[in-house]
């Protein structure tokens, strides 16, 4: 899987467009949006250097969703799936200019509310499973899946950190007074 980095996420069409491109894959592929730091049960997860090491930003503590009409209800008819076995996602067809959600008319854009602390992972569909509008079982390791990561250059994540630590004028522990 290859890192593709952009300056924001106004790139990511072009460049999604231009990688699948330069490997040769067709126009339809499968992608989700993850928070690149979560914090689950009082610890924080690196989600990104969990997707570039096993192809998905889920594990073992990631919740299912069973939202009625959008996912399997896994609490009522159990397959044995575990959560890093499974991803909510949405196919684009990028056989249009700009790129179609398919089957979520309401999306228009799968960047459009992604900040500098999110990134991206692009998945080939054939070796997905798709079981709800939003919900994919892997036919495959989820890193074999797994086509492309993207996310927003590091040096940008840092000004806006810095931006936000200036605005809220709150010092944080390592900052001298």
């Amino acid at each position: 899987m290859k890192r593709v980095v952009l300056r924001d996420w106004s790139e990511f069409e072009e460049q999604l467009r231009s990688e699948l491109e330069a490997i040769g894959h067709h126009w339809q592929v499968t992608v989700r949006n993850f928070g690149r730091i979560s914090f689950d049960k009082n610890r924080e997860v690196d989600r990104f250097e969990l997707a570039r090491s096993t192809g998905t930003d889920r594990d073992g503590e990631s919740p299912f969703w069973n939202a009625t009409g959008h996912d399997h209800d896994h609490d009522r008819q159990p397959r044995g799936k575990r959560p890093e076995e499974i991803i909510y996602a949405h196919t684009i067809d990028l056989n249009t200019h700009p790129y179609t959600v398919l089957r979520e008319a309401a999306i228009g854009d799968v960047t459009h509310t992604l900040t500098q602390a999110d990134a991206i992972l692009v998945y080939d569909s054939a070796k997905l499973h798709r079981v709800s509008s939003n919900e994919y079982w892997f036919r495959t390791t989820p890193l074999d899946a797994a086509l492309l990561i993207f996310c927003i250059d590091e040096e940008a994540q840092i000004v806006t950190v810095l931006h936000i630590r200036h605005e809220s004028r709150t010092p944080l522990a390592d900052d001298k007074a």
